[in-house]
């Protein structure tokens, strides 16, 4: 290669390199966590995921749980997890009157120890993270 097509390369990739390092150490790097959720091996059909940072530093993120699967864009560290998931149990009127609509009422199907006292965590990196959840009721 001469000086010539070397100093052309340069001039071309030397803007990238710039653009490329700029805000680099400008808060939390970021990976996504992609997987299926399970309770007692069935699909969970809809609900949310939850990762906080157990060192509170960086921000709380999540994602849909959909035909039990999600996919989350998560700060890199480590992580508790969260997953809840609303189950239908009757519906409600939501006014008193002959002609209110009708509003769905809903439970918790996971269990307390997967969402608001859970002990999941996980260890966040760069890029993708692979990680299914198989729940169990009992």
């Amino acid at each position: 290669m001469s000086a010539t097509t070397r100093a052309a390369v340069f001039c071309l990739l030397c803007p990238l390199l710039v653009v490329a390092g700029v805000g680099c150490n400008n808060g939390p790097r970021w990976g996504t966590v992609a997987g299926r959720v399970t309770l007692d091996g069935k699909a969970v059909e809809r609900g949310d995921v939850r990762f906080v940072p157990t060192n509170g530093l960086a921000p709380t993120s999540g994602g849909q749980i959909k035909d039990g699967k999600y996919s989350a864009k998560v700060p890199v560290g480590t992580m508790r997890v969260e997953i809840t998931a609303p189950k239908v149990v009757g519906k409600r009127k939501l006014f008193d009157t002959k002609e209110s609509a009708w509003d769905e009422t809903t439970e918790e199907m996971i269990p307390v120890r997967y969402n608001t006292k859970s002990d999941l965590t996980l260890t966040v990196e760069s890029g993708v993270n692979l990680k299914d959840f198989d729940l169990k009721s009992k």
